[in-house]
Formats: C-alpha cells, structure tokens, sequence
C-alpha cells in the first residue's frame, strides 16, 4: 500500500497579503483580514461596504466638542431617534459596529446614568454608517461619522500633530460643533475659546474651493440646554449674546452656519461624590436632537 498523501498547497493564500486594504477615511494600506485601520483605526468595514461603485459614496461628518460637552449622549440619542422616527425618513444603520454607540447611550441612559467619556485611544471609538431614506425611499443618503474623544482634539487644536486627524477633517462634508450650555451660564469662557481655535484649525485645512471649509456647512448645537428656555427660543440671538466671539467668526468666515439648541435629559440632578462632581439624568426628555442633522442635510445637497 502506498504511503503518499495528497496535501492541499495553500500557499495561494499568501497572494491576499500582497495587496492593502486602503482604509476609507484616511487611505491607509492594511492586510485584508483586519478589522480596523492600523493608522486610523476605523472599522475596515466601511471599505468593504463602499466599494460597490454603483452606489454613492457615503459624506462623512465630524461630530467635535470639548471634553465633556455630552458629544456621547447627544450622538447616541440621535442614531436612538434616527432609528425610531419613521414619518419623514427610514434610517438603517449598516454593520453592527454602528448599533454600538446608540445601545450603550440608550443603556446608560435608562439606568439614569449619563454615558462615560470617550476613551482618548482611538481604537475604543465607536464609528456609525447610517442608511437615510426619503419616507418615499426616492433619495438614499449615507453618513459615516465616529465618536471622537473631545480630550483628543482639544490636545490636536494646541499642537496640531495629528495626521490621521486632518486627513479625515479634509474628507468630510460638514461639522456639528457642540458648546456646553451649562458651562457657558456659568460664564466659564472655555467653550468660547474652543469653537474659536476649531473654526481657526479647519480654516487652515484644504486651499482648493471643494475642499475649504468656508464653503462647508457648520452647525452649533449648544448642549445640555434644558435649563436655557432663551438658548431654546432663539439660538442665534443666545450665541450672540453669550459667545459672541465665536458668532462674529462664524458668520463672517462662513457661508452656511447656524445655531441650534439640544438636550438630552429634561431634569438633572448635580452632585459630588468622593470631592468629584457628577450629574445625573433624572428624566430622558431628547429635544432639538433631529434639527442640527435636517439642517445639515439639506446643505449638503
């Protein structure tokens, strides 16, 4: 009897490593069985799901605020309210990468608890890519925004050292900037400061029209409103009243901003514990959630 066997050569695999993956936000070269980005880490599946090239390719969105401006909560309530509001538009969230974000604020919410910040490693960023219909599915939109740590680019605005950053920035087709309304009342000027260096930093980026922000859509949502009836009742007049450096930039440098007003809770209560402060949804009440991302649409055509 012989004692030859027939071994399967494999080595045909070896061919996929060959040839990179170029991640879709910052064109990076990665081997084909990743998951993420090794540059930027964003989820490789927003490659694979772009690549049929009958379709659009889908705007991506910088969703950017300071550390603890309630980026997190605001995000995930609006993928919540996104997937639940049938009347005007169908949202499908493509991958289960882009449930994660909205489960996670949902279940920390429901617990009466606001969401923990957002890890400043990138790879801990939850991305989402949403699907949006017309409520007659006539006109199919797509939108790729990620969960990016406030702290990281409060540290990218002071010394700019990140090239993942401005590549992505240079890619997307407008920005919602979030001010923290409570810190504003307080008359703590860093929310100020912050849109001021931000709306600086972007008009640094892209020299040709296409690609400059001044001809970008910008929308200025200040967060945690629910105890500012006057932020709610006219936005644009509150910001020129209370960050009026920030709306003197804005509307001189920019052809398409506007301001918006947001919460998520309708009653928080503030507390300290161990010498730290701490606040907590006492009622989830979304409101003025929808409006900035409508807005957006419409100017992103």
């Amino acid at each position: 009897m012989s004692r030859l066997v027939n071994v399967p050569l494999d080595s045909y695999e070896l061919m996929h490593y060959t040839v990179d993956v170029p991640c879709f936000v910052c064109d990076g070269g990665n081997r084909h069985d990743a998951e993420r980005c090794r540059h930027c880490y964003a989820p490789l599946a927003l490659t694979y799901q772009t690549a049929d090239k009958r379709t659009k390719k889908p705007q991506m969105l910088a969703v950017l605020g300071p550390r603890n401006a309630g980026k997190t909560s605001y995000l995930g309530m609006l993928c919540d309210n996104l997937s639940r509001n049938s009347d005007s538009s169908h949202t499908v969230s493509r991958g289960a990468f882009s449930v994660m974000l909205q489960q996670q604020v949902i279940a920390r919410l429901f617990s009466q608890h606001f969401p923990a910040p957002t890890s400043d490693e990138a790879e801990s960023w939850h991305w989402n890519h949403l699907q949006i219909a017309d409520s007659n599915r006539r006109r199919v939109r797509e939108l790729v925004f990620p969960d990016m740590s406030g702290a990281v680019m409060e540290r990218e605005l002071d010394h700019q050292a990140s090239p993942i950053t401005r590549a992505f920035l240079k890619k997307c087709g407008g920005a919602i900037i979030l001010l923290d309304t409570q810190r504003i009342e307080r008359g703590d000027p860093a929310p100020d400061f912050f849109a001021m260096k931000l709306l600086s930093y972007l008009g640094e980026l892209g020299a040709k029209r296409n690609t400059s922000w001044k001809n970008k859509p910008i929308a200025f949502v200040f967060t945690k409103a629910d105890r500012s009836q006057a932020c709610f009742d006219s936005p644009r007049t509150y910001a020129e009243t209370h960050v009026p450096c920030v709306f003197r930039q804005a509307v001189s440098s920019h052809k398409q901003c506007e301001f918006f007003a947001a919460s998520v809770a309708g009653a928080t209560i503030n507390l300290e514990v161990d010498g730290a402060p701490i606040s907590l949804p006492l009622r989830v009440e979304p409101r003025g959630i929808r409006e900035p991302l409508d807005w957006m649409l419409k100017q992103l055509g």
